[in-house]
């Protein structure tokens, strides 16, 4: 009894092809996710760049708008801040560096704009679990007191 085999089809991909293929889409997904990043925070650029000079090594992230984007969330201004100290242990630290980082804010955007200010203060600490402290400040109330 004989089989009969179909012969190799004449339209292979060649690995290079594939590999080349591969690059370009890498290339094409990463240069839409740096796109959409300099878009999303595009407005808030001057904001972060201020703080990173005001607050040396605290690798400030700013960003802001409806959490989910769903209308019954506050507007909010979101500030992420790496500190050198444990942000659980000194309150009135907090509170002043709160008040420097709403008022250079301040300087660069108009925070009328935002009902809520959530502010993140964390210590990195190498090979350790990270400090945390979150603070929410209701901008109606920060702005009548500055």
């Amino acid at each position: 009894m004989t089989t009969h085999d179909p012969e190799p089809s004449s339209r292979r991909i060649k690995g290079r092809t594939i590999v080349i293929s591969l690059l370009i889409f890498g290339l094409v997904m990463s240069g839409s996710l740096y796109v959409f990043q300099a878009i999303n925070t595009y407005h808030f650029a001057e904001t972060q760049q201020a703080l990173a000079q005001k607050f040396p090594k605290s690798r400030p992230r700013v960003e802001g708008g409806r959490l989910k984007g769903k209308e019954v969330n506050p507007l909010t201004f979101r500030v992420t801040l790496a500190v050198d100290f444990n942000p659980n242990e000194n309150q009135s630290r907090i509170d002043e560096l709160a008040d420097q980082v709403l008022l250079v804010a301040r300087e660069h955007l108009n925070l009328n704009e935002y009902e809520v200010a959530e502010l993140h203060f964390y210590q990195p600490i190498p090979e350790q679990q990270i400090l945390m402290r979150d603070l929410e400040i209701n901008l109606a109330d920060w702005q009548k007191q500055h």
